[in-house]
C-alpha cells in the first residue's frame, strides 16, 4: 500500500497538525511564565513560598528545551466508545486549561506508538484500540512534515514507518551518539521495556541499536511508572568500553533527560573502588594478540586470561580468604572492661572459639561491606546483647569497644589489601588448589607467565585479566557497590556496552554490587575482540544473573545494503548467531584500492584519495581504521605528505569531536561514522586461517554508515576481494 504523503499539499490533515503544534507551543510558554513568576509562587510562610519558587523554576527549566519540538508522534485510540488523539513527546506535558497535552515517550501510552499491537488492556480504565499512528516531524517549533505509520479507516499498516526510518538513517553522523526516541522499531522497544526487575542481555549485531536502547531502557527505568523498580539517575552506573566511548556516549545521557548518571570504564569504576585512581590498567593479553604471530603464545595467553575471569575464581578466592582470615584468628581473644551508667564495670570476653563461629556465620550472611565491616558489626552486637545495654546507651558502649575491636580486626586482616591478596593468591600453588576446583593443569596454566616478553609500565600497575580477582577480594574484605558518602549500598540500576567483553567473575561481581535484578547487557558474541576476557556463550552469564533473559535483535541499522552484505561476508566465518537482516537501503558502492605490493610509497596515496572520495561524496565525520595504535601513529604523521590531516586517536585520553580521524580497531569498536577507510585490508594483516582477525576484520569493515573504502598494497583480503 502506498506511503500517505508527507508534503504539505497532499497530506490533508498538515494545516490541522499545523495549527495543533502552534497552539501547544503557546500553551507550554504559558506555563513556563507561569512557572517563572515568582509572585505567583505563594506559601502560607516565606520558606514555603521559596521552596515553591525553587520548585516551579526547575520545572519551567526542564519544560523549555522542549518547545521547539513538543511532540514527534500521535496516537488516535478508541477506548468507552470515544476516540481521542494523544500527542508523544520526549517530554511529558499536561496542559491544565486546555487539550494540548502531551504524554512521554517512556509512559505507558508512549509504548504504543512503537509496537504493533493494535489494543492495549491498562492496569486502570478501559481496554482501547489503536485506530492511527502518526509520525510528525517538527524543528525548531515548525511542522515539517506528516506520515501516518498506521491507519485504521486507510487499510492499516502503510509502511510509513520504514519510510520514516530510511529517512533517518540518510542522515550524516555527528560526533555525538544518535538519538532514537522517534524511530524505535518493535522489536528495539520490546528489548527496552523488558520486565523491570529482570536482568536482561541484549544480543545485537553492530548497528543495531542496542548501546542507544540501552541508554533508553535506563531512562525508562527512572520513569515513575517502573514504582518499586524505579532507579535513580545518580544512583545507576553505565561501563563503556574504552574512556574515547565513554566521554562519546556520556553526551545523550543528558538529552534523554536524566542527569548525574556515571559513565565510566569497568577499569576505571573498578580503581576507583580499590582507592588506586593513579593505578595504570595495562592490557597485555590483548598487546600480545595485535602483535606477536606465535600462534601457541597467543592460546595460552588467551586460555590464562579465560580462566582468571572464570567465576569459579570467586570461590578460589572466598576459600582463600577463609584460611587466612582463620589462621590470623589462632590465638586471638577479646577482653574489655567495659562501664555503663548506673552499674558497675563488666568485663566482656570474646575467646577465640565465639570468634571463629562469627566469623563463621559472617562468611554464611556474605555482607555486601565485606567480611570486615561484617565481623565488627556482629561483635558489637553480640556486645550490646550480652551487656543488654539500655536504649540510648549504646553510643557509649561502642566508643568503649572501638579501640581493642579495631586492633582485633587489624591482627586478623592484616596485610590484605586486594592488589597485594590477589597476586599472593595467583601466585601459590598450595592457595590455588585449596578450593578444589581448579584442575592440576589450570592451576600451571595460572602460575605460568605467557605475557613476559610485552613490557610493563615503571609505575604501578595492574592488568586488566587481574582486575576482577583483585574486585573479588575487595569484595568479600571491604565490599563492593556504590559508596554514598560512607555508606556502600548497591547501584540502582547498571547498563553494560560491549558486554561480550566482561567475564563470567565480573558479571558475578557486579551481581553483587547492583540490586538483584537490575543489570541491562548490551552485547554482540560475534565481535568479541577481547573475547579472552569474555564468555564463550550468553548462558556462561545467565548463570550468573539468575533469570536474565536473552534479547536478540534481528536487524542492523547502521549500513547500507552495501556494507551489511560485505560485513555479513566476514561474519559468517565464524556466526554463531542468527542471521542478521539490514535495512533495505541502498549506497555507494564498497570502494576498493589497490596498488602493487612494492609501490614506492606503499597505501599512502590511496589512502589520501579515498579521504578525497569521501569528501567529495558529501562525507564530514571520517574514520581511518587501522589495526594497531602504532599503525594510526605512523599513519598519520606519514599521510600529511600526501595532504591528509587526521586527527590520531591512539589511546584512551584522545577524544572524538568529529572530522577526518584515524585510530586503531580497538577503539573503533562502538563508534560509527558517516565514512570509513580500513588501511591495510589485506591477508597479511588480518590473518585469514585466524577467526580473531577474521573478528578484526569485521568489526574495521562495519563502522561505516553510507560510505566505505578498503585499501590494500598488494592484493584485499579474501573475503573482502
Amino acid at each position: 500500500m502506498p506511503v500517505a504523503e508527507s508534503r504539505p499539499e497532499t497530506h490533508p490533515d498538515f494545516e490541522l497538525e499545523r495549527e495543533h503544534l502552534s497552539q501547544t507551543v503557546a500553551a507550554m510558554i504559558r506555563q513556563i511564565e507561569f512557572w517563572e513568576d515568582r509572585d505567583r509562587q505563594m506559601g502560607a510562610d516565606l520558606e514555603t513560598s521559596i521552596i515553591l519558587g525553587d520548585q516551579a523554576e526547575e520545572f519551567a527549566a526542564m519544560l523549555s528545551p522542549h518547545v521547539h519540538q513538543p511532540f514527534f508522534g500521535s496516537l488516535k485510540v478508541r477506548v468507552a466508545g470515544r476516540e481521542q488523539t494523544l500527542y508523544v513527546g520526549k517530554h511529558g506535558f499536561r496542559d491544565v486549561k486546555g487539550p494540548y497535552s502531551v504524554v512521554s515517550w517512556d509512559s505507558e501510552v508512549g509504548s504504543l506508538f512503537y509496537s504493533d499491537a493494535l489494543g492495549w488492556t491498562p492496569r486502570k480504565g478501559s481496554a482501547g484500540v489503536i485506530k492511527r499512528r502518526r509520525q510528525l516531524d517538527v524543528h525548531s517549533k515548525k511542522l515539517l512534515r506528516v506520515t501516518d505509520l498506521y491507519d485504521d479507516e486507510h487499510g492499516g499498516d502503510t509502511g510509513g514507518r520504514e519510510e520514516v526510518l530510511l529517512r533517518r538513517l540518510q542522515e550524516d553522523s555527528t560526533a555525538g551518539m544518535r538519538d532514537v526516541v522517534e524511530t524505535l522499531q518493535p522489536e528495539q522497544n520490546a528489548a527496552m521495556r523488558a520486565p523491570a526487575g529482570t536482568p536482561v542481555i541484549i544480543q545485537g549485531a553492530a548497528g543495531s541499536g542496542k548501546t542507544t536502547i540501552g541508554f533508553h531502557r535506563l531512562t525508562w527505568m527512572t520513569n515513575p511508572d517502573r514504582g518499586v523498580h524505579r532507579a535513580r539517575p545518580e544512583a545507576c552506573m553505565v561501563l563503556m568500553p574504552n574512556r574515547v566511548l565513554a566521554a562519546y556516549a556520556a553526551r545523550i545521557l543528558p538529552e534523554l533527560g536524566i542527569e548525574r548518571v556515571v559513565v565510566t570504564t569497568p577499569e576505571a569504576w573498578a580503581t576507583g573502588l580499590l582507592g588506586l585512581e593513579k593505578l595504570e590498567v595495562t592490557d597485555r593479553t590483548l598487546s600480545l594478540l595485535l602483535t606477536d604471530r606465535d600462534n601457541t603464545r597467543r592460546a595460552l595467553a588467551w586460555r590464562k586470561a579465560k580462566l582468571l575471569g572464570d567465576a569459579r575464581m570467586l570461590d578460589v578466592v572466598r576459600t582463600h580468604l577463609w584460611g587466612k582470615f582463620n589462621a590470623g584468628l589462632a590465638g586471638q581473644s577479646i577482653r574489655e572492661s567495659i562501664e555503663v551508667r548506673g552499674r558497675e564495670p563488666v568485663v566482656l570476653h570474646f575467646p577465640e572459639t565465639e570468634l571463629a563461629a562469627m566469623l563463621r556465620d559472617v562468611f554464611a550472611a556474605d555482607p555486601l561491606a565485606g567480611y570486615r565491616a561484617g565481623m565488627r558489626r556482629a561483635i558489637e552486637t553480640e556486645a550490646l546483647s550480652r551487656l543488654n545495654v539500655p536504649e540510648g546507651e549504646e553510643a557509649g558502649v561502642l566508643r568503649q569497644l572501638s579501640a581493642p575491636l579495631t586492633t582485633f580486626l587489624g591482627r586478623v586482616f592484616a596485610s590484605t589489601t586486594p592488589i597485594t591478596e590477589a597476586r599472593r593468591l595467583l601466585g601459590s600453588a598450595d592457595a590455588l588448589a585449596a578450593s578444589g576446583l581448579l584442575t592440576d593443569r589450570e592451576i600451571q596454566l595460572l602460575l605460568t607467565d605467557p605475557l613476559s616478553g610485552i613490557p610493563t609500565p615503571r609505575r604501578a600497575n595492574a592488568d586488566v585479566t587481574e582486575i576482577p580477582v583483585m574486585l573479588a577480594v575487595q569484595a568479600f574484605t571491604g565490599g563492593i557497590g556504590r559508596l554514598d558518602g560512607r555508606t556502600l549500598e548497591p547501584f540502582d540500576h547498571v547498563v553494560l556496552d560491549e558486554a561480550q567483553d566482561y567475564s563470567p567473575l565480573l558479571y558475578a561481581l557486579l551481581g553483587r554490587a547492583t540490586r538483584p535484578g537490575h543489570i541491562t547487557a548490551l552485547g554482540d558474541l560475534n565481535q568479541g575482540m577481547h573475547g579472552y576476557k569474555g564468555p564463550s556463550s550468553w548462558e556462561a552469564v545467565q548463570a550468573q544473573l539468575p533469570g536474565a533473559q536473552v534479547l536478540t535483535l534481528g536487524r542492523t541499522y547502521r549500513s547500507t545494503r552495501q556494507i551489511t552484505e560485505l560485513g555479513a561476508r566476514i561474519a559468517a566465518t565464524y556466526n554463531r548467531a542468527a542471521a542478521v537482516q539490514g535495512v533495505d537501503r541502498d549506497g555507494a558502492d564498497v570502494q576498493r584500492y589497490v596498488a602493487p605490493a612494492d609501490a614506492p610509497h606503499g597505501e599512502l596515496p590511496l589512502i589520501a584519495q579515498a579521504v578525497k572520495d569521501a569528501q567529495a561524496a558529501g562525507h564530514r565525520n571520517i574514520a581511518i581504521v587501522t589495526r594497531r595504535g602504532v599503525d594510526a601513529d605512523r599513519l598519520a604523521e606519514a599521510l600529511r605528505e600526501f595532504d591528509t590531516d587526521a586527527q590520531p586517536i591512539t589511546t584512551q585520553e584522545h577524544r572524538f569531536r568529529g572530522g577526518l580521524v584515524i585510530l586503531p580497531v580497538n577503539l573503533a569498536k562502538g563508534l560509527e561514522f558517516s565514512a570509513a577507510i580500513v588501511a591495510s585490508a589485506n591477508a597479511q594483516t588480518y590473518d585469514e586461517s585466524t577467526e580473531y582477525e577474521r573478528r578484526l576484520l569485521y568489526v574495521s569493515a562495519s563502522r561505516a554508515l553510507h560510505w566505505l573504502g578498503l585499501v590494500s598494497a598488494g592484493d584485499l583480503h579474501p573475503l573482502i576481494a
